[in-house]
């Protein structure tokens, strides 16, 4: 990795480096779906999100959140495509 960095630098590239959680509290993954701590928590519950328990604590993993987010909006724009296929119907 230092070498790859430096050898960029001498290049003039720039790099950048990001970090990721790799798992996300039912609070953390509420604010990125715009959702309350309690409904995730209910939507693990119910098997709709895939998480794991650490203690007393459910942790969701990053891939799982990813999965869920996607699905969410792909039934949301789906249901979005419908609808406006349905007024262009109408008129």
């Amino acid at each position: 990795m230092k070498s790859y960095v430096l050898g960029a630098r001498e290049n003039g590239e720039v790099v950048s480096l990001r970090s990721r959680a790799q798992f996300l509290s039912p609070e953390a993954a509420g604010r990125r779906l715009g959702m309350s701590r309690s409904t995730v928590t209910r939507k693990i519950e119910a098997g709709e999100i895939k998480a794991i328990k650490v203690g007393k604590h459910h942790r969701i993993p990053l891939r799982e959140f990813e999965a869920y987010r996607d699905k969410v909006v792909g039934s949301m724009i789906a249901a979005a495509s419908d609808d406006i296929e349905a007024d262009l119907n109408e008129a």
